[in-house]
């Protein structure tokens, strides 16, 4: 009996632990918007690059953003930003940056 009671605790733990864990989604927050309405276009290329050298070197080598066309950048980053912990204007920055120097 006690066999069937550890199988039966150990597949409930089982369970709940493969349980997805749904998160809501971030807004931008009004300071934020007006923030990035503020910044120049190169303002906002120069946060992106940054972040971009900071955030996604960290744990793989840079790709060149010429090294893939916009519509490559945009899956790559929507995957990888928050593995970055990008919030979503850091997100844009980022974007942006590849996008603007990424293969024609």
């Amino acid at each position: 009996m006690k066999k069937y009671i550890y199988s039966l605790c150990l597949l409930g733990v089982i369970v709940y632990s493969c349980k997805t864990q749904q998160t809501a989604p971030v807004a931008a927050s009004p300071e934020t918007s007006v923030a990035t309405a503020n910044l120049s276009k190169e303002e906002m290329l120069k946060k992106g690059e940054d972040l971009f050298n900071l955030k996604c070197g960290r744990c793989h080598g840079l790709p060149s953003p010429g090294d893939f066309t916009v519509a490559d950048w945009k899956p790559i980053i929507a995957a990888m930003a928050p593995k970055a912990k990008l919030n979503a204007e850091e997100t844009n920055w980022v974007l942006a940056y590849v996008n603007e120097n990424a293969k024609k």
